[in-house]
């Protein structure tokens, strides 16, 4: 790729180049510029923008986090489908403590919301069914946070034989009715709130919002680095950091830190008469 472009270093820009390549390779959207361009010109403008709309507000809210995954780019049409995608990868930090912890999936979640609300915000209530790939991985991932044991209020209870949910072995454990109640609850609660905190997150920072969208729309591609940039001088307003990694510094002497406030919390659970005969 160094050499294509007549460069006598190899460049960061030209390795995120080749991984891009063989991402699109591996999806079969590969297209030569000419025929990425002539599919372009075969989409309405108004598609284009909605397109552009709900994957900025992916990229605006993956931005607002400090340790979110790493985005290497986005892109209107890829290979001339009529969609378009983000490229996030984890952070090498995440992949090193080798598991995933609430507030992480808490992120992910926040930045799924994020283009069915930038619609709401930018087109109105009356979105389209493009993010229904974006409401299943909602689901799942507070499908996690529900079973975690982060979770105060059933995070003990054994719902299922394995810890994964999506496990294709996954044995559900016997629950009572309650239970089963109490857990939709929470799912609903996790994915209300992190809706919540996407809208907000958008709300406040439009101006980057629409200045994504107008560059996606001039160019149909983005990289992660352009919109850090891009952001720098735009006073962002960020999310707090939900990923605080626990940490012990055995230099110092004493005890072990602990939180005092830490106590257990009984299973909220009560009678559900609109399920009784």
């Amino acid at each position: 790729m160094s050499v294509r472009k007549g460069h006598s270093k190899i460049y960061q820009q030209d390795i995120v180049d080749v991984l891009d390549k063989q991402l699109l390779e591996g999806m079969g959207v590969l297209l030569t510029e000419e025929e990425q361009q002539k599919c372009e010109e075969n989409v309405s403008l108004e598609k284009k923008r909605l397109l552009a709309v709900h994957e900025a507000g992916h990229i605006v809210l993956a931005h607002l986090f400090p340790l979110f995954d790493w985005h290497a780019f986005s892109q209107l049409l890829p290979g001339g489908k009529e969609t378009a995608i983000s490229v996030f990868y984890p952070r090498e930090d995440m992949m090193d403590q080798g598991y995933t912890t609430f507030g992480y999936m808490k992120m992910q979640m926040v930045v799924s919301h994020g283009g069915r609300c930038a619609e709401r915000l930018v087109l109105g209530n009356d979105i389209t069914d493009g993010g229904s790939d974006d409401l299943e991985k909602i689901t799942k991932i507070a499908r996690e946070m529900v079973i975690s044991p982060q979770n105060a209020k059933l995070g003990l209870t054994a719902l299922t034989r394995r810890y994964k949910w999506d496990d294709p072995y996954v044995i559900p454990a016997n629950v009572t009715l309650e239970e089963s109640e109490l857990f939709t609850r929470e799912l609903i609660r996790y994915i209300e709130e992190t809706e919540e905190l996407a809208i907000e997150g958008l709300r406040d920072n439009m101006h980057i919002l629409d200045m994504i969208v107008k560059e996606l729309l001039e160019k149909s591609r983005i990289t992660g680095l352009e919109v850090e940039e891009m952001m720098k001088g735009l006073s962002p307003v960020m999310f707090e950091d939900f990923v605080k990694p626990y940490q012990i510094n055995v230099n110092e002497e004493g005890e072990l830190p602990h939180y005092d406030n830490l106590r257990y919390q009984p299973v909220d659970v009560y009678p559900a008469p609109l399920h009784r005969c």
